[in-house]
């Protein structure tokens, strides 16, 4: 079956990079759509201002408040589960891995439409961020799972949620409004782990532990 224009660009933005021909019909798929504001969009009641992710990420003490009541000003509404064994559940579940995507496509989306020659640079902005992942990785990430026995699997979640905190911090120049991530980041730097979606997108609830 043919796939439809949104399940090919659905397809695409999947994909952690994209070669120089998938970015190509990538545009061109998107040409083919107007983006406007839609019903769907995360709509974040702050207003981000460009900082320095990188050293606030090596100040983060990692998880070390999760199975503790949260104290967090976010625009979602949050649900926290009580254990380890349920936030890794959650995270494997679908509407975790629907909902980075739907925040994804929004800033993609975005940029597409009102800074086209920016998003052009997406790849190598993406490459630059890993460059601080892989910094992350054996200071502090390790040994937070090695101590809580944790498996390597949630580390595509943690790295996904950072590097779009960082890619949207790198795009606030451009103006945009999306802001999905850095809320994500704000779980982190208060000792939880963002781990789940319930409910329809945007109008759902945060699973954090």
């Amino acid at each position: 079956m043919k796939q439809s224009t949104n399940e090919r660009l659905a397809e695409l933005l999947a994909k952690k990079q994209l070669t120089p021909a998938e970015m190509e019909e990538f545009l061109t798929l998107q040409s083919k759509r107007v983006y406007e504001p839609q019903s769907n969009d995360f709509v974040s009641k702050h207003q981000f201002a460009k900082t320095d992710i990188a050293e606030r990420l090596k100040a983060i003490d990692w998880f070390a408040n999760c199975g503790k009541p949260a104290v967090l000003d976010l625009t979602m509404p949050v649900v926290q589960v009580a254990s380890w064994k349920e936030a890794v559940a959650s995270c494997q579940e679908a509407e975790w891995e629907n909902a980075q995507l739907e925040a994804r496509n929004q800033l993609s989306g975005w940029l597409h439409v009102h800074a086209r020659k920016e998003f052009q640079e997406w790849n190598n902005r993406v490459d630059q961020h890993k460059v601080i992942l892989a910094s992350l990785i054996d200071t502090h990430w390790k040994p937070c799972f090695d101590s809580r026995n944790l498996p390597d699997e949630l580390l595509h979640t943690i790295k996904w949620d950072i590097l779009l905190a960082l890619t949207e911090e790198s795009y606030l120049s451009t103006g945009h409004r999306c802001f999905f991530f850095h809320e994500l980041l704000l779980v982190y730097e208060a000792g939880h782990f963002p781990c789940g979606w319930i409910g329809e997108w945007p109008a759902g609830k945060l699973v954090i532990y």
